[in-house]
């Protein structure tokens, strides 16, 4: 029982000084926006509000050199089932070694991402399941972005994804 038990323990501790250290990432606005005041700007909801929404233009500082693609994550904070990306998941290429970037903007409820990014999971909201849905939900539910810097290798079909750092921003409230 003992040999099994230091066995286990010297499993985890050769497993825990693997693991990478997650840092902070700061997230802003790239002004001049609309975004991040206490309402989303009309502009920025879904077509079904009057909207043509696109995600915000977001600087992001902090980025650890190993990192070669960013995750943008856009949830409903108020919806179970809209958090942890729930509104799209878009992903852009990033130059490793460089700790700052710019996140353009994605536009909404459209299948045609611009060159600089791509569907990295879609929404959950709509029978489209569009790479980006814009706030659309009801009224008084709170928005917020998250961005990951990833490291990501292997073959398509075999990738392997590690967090190097995680920073979120809020968007928000419909």
């Amino acid at each position: 029982m003992k040999k099994l038990l230091l066995a286990i323990v010297l499993m985890l501790s050769a497993c825990s000084s693997n693991s990478i250290s997650v840092r902070n990432l700061s997230v802003s606005f790239v002004e001049p926006t609309s975004w991040g005041a206490r309402l989303i700007p009309s502009t920025q909801t879904c077509r079904q509000h009057g909207g043509s929404g696109a995600t915000p233009t977001l600087f992001v500082k902090g980025i650890p050199p190993e990192v070669n693609l960013l995750i943008l994550e856009i949830s409903d904070t108020d919806d179970p089932a809209l958090r942890d990306g729930g509104l799209g998941k878009i992903g852009f290429p990033h130059d490793e070694g460089v700790s700052t970037a710019t996140l353009l903007p994605v536009p909404g409820e459209t299948f045609a991402l611009p060159p600089y990014a791509f569907e990295e999971k879609a929404s959950l909201t709509s029978h489209h399941k569009w790479p980006y849905m814009p706030p659309c939900q009801e009224y008084g539910h709170k928005y917020r972005a998250v961005v990951k810097a990833v490291r990501r290798t292997g073959a398509f079909d075999k990738q392997k994804t590690d967090v190097y750092g995680i920073g979120e921003i809020y968007l928000g409230r419909l």
